[in-house]
């Protein structure tokens, strides 16, 4: 009987092993897994603050076209509601933090001036706006003739690679007209 009972506990112990390897290769596998997953977000979050860093540059590029188109103008172009001379009248469109998607409004824009040479969505666009004059004296005549400063609200609208990372940048220029 002795060899017997040696036997089977001989065989519980062979069974006993296969059970606790086999707990051990789930608990790699789980953990192997999670890794992955990790790995996964980690990527996503990458291309997702790639994105966004390219749609702020985007942006900024279309501000400073619209700066350096409002700087070139010899001559200060009369505002208007279409903005037929490239700029619109004060205060014509909603305010554009609650417009960044809407499309009628940004059909306006005017578009980057390098159009087609950014790996983004869509092309930056930008809108001007005439702000203020302010005379380059008290004399009625330099009102007259707009001699002084006229400050201009420039709003640029930028997307990344994808049309989901949306960056909306202003400035005010000003440019001094004799």
């Amino acid at each position: 009987m002795t060899h017997h009972n040696a036997h089977v506990a001989n065989l519980r112990q062979q069974g006993a092993a296969l059970i606790t390897s086999l707990i051990i290769l789930l608990i790699l596998t789980v953990l192997g897994v999670t890794a992955m997953s990790g790995s996964s977000l980690q990527e996503l979050m990458a291309g997702n603050f790639a994105d966004k860093s390219l749609s702020f540059q985007a942006t900024e590029s279309a501000l400073t076209d619209a700066e350096q188109t409002i700087e070139a103008w010899a001559v200060q172009p009369v505002s208007d509601d279409t903005a037929s001379n490239g700029v619109f009248t004060p205060n014509l469109f909603p305010p554009f933090e609650n417009t960044a998607f809407d499309g009628a409004v940004w059909a306006n824009g005017t578009t980057y001036s390098l159009a087609g040479t950014l790996p983004v969505g869509q092309d930056p666009l930008y809108i001007i706006e005439e702000v203020d004059f302010v005379g380059s004296s008290a004399d009625y005549r330099d009102e007259v003739r707009r001699a002084g400063v006229i400050f201009y609200r420039i709003t640029a609208r930028g997307t990344g690679r994808s049309n989901n990372s949306v960056t909306m940048l202003q400035s005010t220029y000003g440019k001094r007209y004799q």
